[in-house]
């Protein structure tokens, strides 16, 4: 019971901590939309800018995403399909597929609440099918954040603007790739134990 309770004050505690993070963000970007902080050294002043504008599309997304039924993803059809270019995701190990999942971020780590990707050695049929479901999560999630990519070349001005913007939409399909990379192995397995079960 008491570690239970330690769970739910973790979960909430995360949740806390990403709302006034979010509430940060918004303080910072109203900062850095005037001549308050023009004075600072210009990097450091798109850094500041480029961090707040993060924050405030990339924390409510997150929350949209974590907040849609899973059941709503089938995995068999458009746009989570595996394509027959993709040859099971096996393209994407020369796109270095290897390296960004080394240096990916698992937000499960940082929200006790999420559902956590890394775990793909269990052979437990839901449990698989929930991994999957949570990659089409994931890689909707990221697909509207490479679309909203534009943001920065908005609100930040001269070329730090397009260049934070192009870095911003393509660390995004560097998890767009992970994801089709990891989710047709998770879909063999799953149909290997279905093809058990029908034995």
């Amino acid at each position: 019971m008491g570690q239970n309770r330690r769970k739910a004050g973790a979960v909430d505690l995360s949740v806390l901590i990403m709302a006034l993070l979010f509430a940060v963000c918004v303080a910072l970007f109203v900062l850095t939309s005037g001549d308050k902080l023009s004075h600072l050294f210009k990097p450091l002043f798109v850094f500041l800018r480029m961090a707040s504008i993060v924050g405030i599309i990339g924390i409510p997304i997150f929350f949209i995403g974590e907040s849609i039924p899973r059941a709503w993803y089938d995995y068999r059809r458009f746009p989570f399909k595996c394509c027959a270019w993709e040859r099971n995701g096996l393209i994407y190990e020369k796109l270095g597929v290897r390296w960004l999942k080394t240096h990916s971020i698992d937000m499960s780590r940082i929200m006790p609440k999420a559902f956590p990707k890394q775990n793909t050695m269990s052979r437990d049929k839901a449990h698989l099918e929930r991994l999957v479901q949570e990659m089409c999560n994931a890689e909707l999630v990221h697909w509207v954040l490479v679309l909203l990519s534009p943001v920065f070349w908005l609100l930040i001005e001269g070329w730090y603007g397009v260049a934070i913007s192009i870095g911003y939409a393509l660390s995004n399909l560097g998890d767009i790739i992970i994801q089709r990379y990891n989710r047709p192995r998770i879909v063999m397995i799953i149909k290997r134990i279905e093809a058990c079960e029908n034995c």
